[in-house]
């Protein structure tokens, strides 16, 4: 059985840039002070509680409290449903993303599942726009963990599936470090990112969109565990 797990911003959904904005400023409604920047990168944990934590913990990262979350995340989605109520071009999908998931659906070895940073709830409304109904699809939240690589757990686990091979499909140096530290192969999404930062982080599959099916089905069988050329 094959399980392959699905980040969500920047690799099903086209929203990187409008999400960018929304976040901040749901952040700064929600603590009253700016975030200090939108360059994930910037933080130990690139999951929105992860940042959060972060942030607001003065650079240690410690647990935070459920009225934290729940109070930043009621901010954070109604930033997203005005920015797309204003501009409903800020969340598309990455072209194909909608029939790569439905061909997976179909097949009877292959099975998928969800592994986002992002909080539940403004996860399934970005997919939601882009046509995808999130909840029938299993998977695991930033409100499920702290880190990427527990969250990713997380979704193996309630894929319910005992799968001989995995692969993570992302487009943050995040994402590959998660599958390298999972031992899992990997296939970077470039819609939104960058090849160069993918591989220098040890990615070697990319692609930039789902809409060549042949193309992703040689990404699936050539995909390798990030860093070593293992499959």
């Amino acid at each position: 059985m094959k399980l392959v797990l699905f980040d969500i911003d920047g690799t099903l959904t086209a929203t990187s840039r409008t999400d960018n904005a929304c976040f901040a400023r749901a952040f700064e409604r929600a603590f009253g002070k700016p975030l200090p920047t939108t360059d994930w990168r910037a933080y130990a944990n690139v999951t929105d509680v992860g940042i959060l934590s972060e942030v607001l913990n003065a650079g240690a990262v410690a647990t935070l409290g459920d009225d934290d979350v729940a109070r930043f995340e009621g901010f954070y989605r109604e930033e997203l449903q005005a920015s797309f109520l204003k501009d409903p071009s800020g969340f598309r999908a990455v072209p194909g993303a909608r029939t790569v998931l439905r061909t997976l659906d179909e097949r009877e070895d292959t099975t998928t599942a969800l592994a986002t940073g992002g909080m539940r709830r403004t996860a399934l409304f970005k997919l939601a726009r882009i046509g995808v109904d999130g909840t029938t699809i299993p998977g695991a939240f930033a409100n499920d963990a702290l880190t990427r690589s527990e969250i990713a757990r997380k979704a193996i686990e309630r894929s319910g599936v005992d799968a001989d091979d995995i692969i993570y499909i992302g487009d943050g140096v995040w994402d590959v470090r998660t599958a390298a530290d999972l031992d899992i192969r990997f296939i970077g999404m470039v819609h939104e990112s960058s090849t160069e930062s993918l591989r220098a982080a040890g990615a070697s599959t990319f692609l930039s969109d789902y809409r060549d099916p042949i193309a992703f089905e040689e990404a699936l069988e050539s995909a390798t565990v990030p860093g070593n050329g293992r499959r």
